[in-house]
């Protein structure tokens, strides 16, 4: 190969892409070149809405955390329901002491009903969103609204992307979510030398038809899910380009 070093492709982002970057071990980043590329940008919208009388706050990531924080929020003794480990994290940097559900909106939605909260609690989001997480809640006996903090606007594939992706060596693209991966679909076609690693079926779903056999599942949906499976993706990788 004219340039067997794999190539680590990042499109969350930017500031997720570089906490992902940064989760992983050092000695697998050595192994690859890592070229960041978000598939999309935050646009902290607002407003934040009136908390009095919000019996808990909802996110579901940490750029929700981040658009709270930018638009003025204050750290509230109040119950702080967080999806996952990642988000958790956000939260507790802010000031939080957050729970953490297990990672999806179905495991959040679970995680409320089963621990008891009580509304009204509000969820926090973007302005694309999946799990209809208030909507469930509400329906269950959990009175819970939602508000918009951010807008989730596409991206693409900046030339010089281009340029590496079209270079004869393995590409590796982690991918968090199914929207992430339809935007990913659409700036990869043509290009069969990516392998995908999806933080769930859902994102599997909705990346190109014809890369099933390049396309691997995180054993759990979190950032140490995916942190293992691309740990285990490079590594394999790198083995193999050093037997050819």
């Amino acid at each position: 190969m004219a340039n067997a070093r794999p190539l680590l492709l990042l499109t969350r982002p930017q500031r997720s892409s570089e906490a992902f970057r940064d989760a992983l071990p050092a000695e697998v980043c050595e192994a690859v070149d890592i070229l960041i590329n978000p598939l999309m940008s935050i646009h902290v919208t607002g407003p934040l809405p009136d908390l009095e009388g919000a019996g808990g706050l909802i996110f579901t990531s940490a750029n929700a955390l981040d658009a709270y924080k930018a638009l003025g929020g204050r750290v509230l003794d109040l119950p702080i329901i967080a999806v996952g480990v990642s988000t958790g994290k956000a939260a507790k940097s802010f000031g939080f002491e957050p729970h953490i559900a297990g990672g999806t909106a179905e495991q959040l939605v679970a995680f409320v009903l089963e621990h008891g909260f009580s509304g009204p609690l509000v969820h926090l989001r973007g302005e694309t969103a999946i799990g209809d997480i208030a909507r469930r809640l509400t329906e269950a006996g959990v009175a819970t609204s939602e508000s918009v903090l951010y807008d989730q606007v596409l991206e693409v594939f900046a030339p010089d992307t281009r340029e590496a992706l079209s270079q004869d060596r393995p590409v590796i693209a982690p991918v968090f979510s199914p929207r992430t991966a339809a935007q990913l679909c659409r700036e990869s076609e043509g290009l069969d030398n990516i392998a995908f690693a999806a933080i769930s079926q859902a994102v599997a779903e909705a990346l190109p038809t014809d890369a099933k056999d390049r396309i691997r599942i995180a054993a759990q949906p979190s950032r140490d899910g995916m942190t293992e499976l691309v740990t285990e993706m490079i590594t394999d990788a790198v083995s193999l380009e050093r037997r050819q």
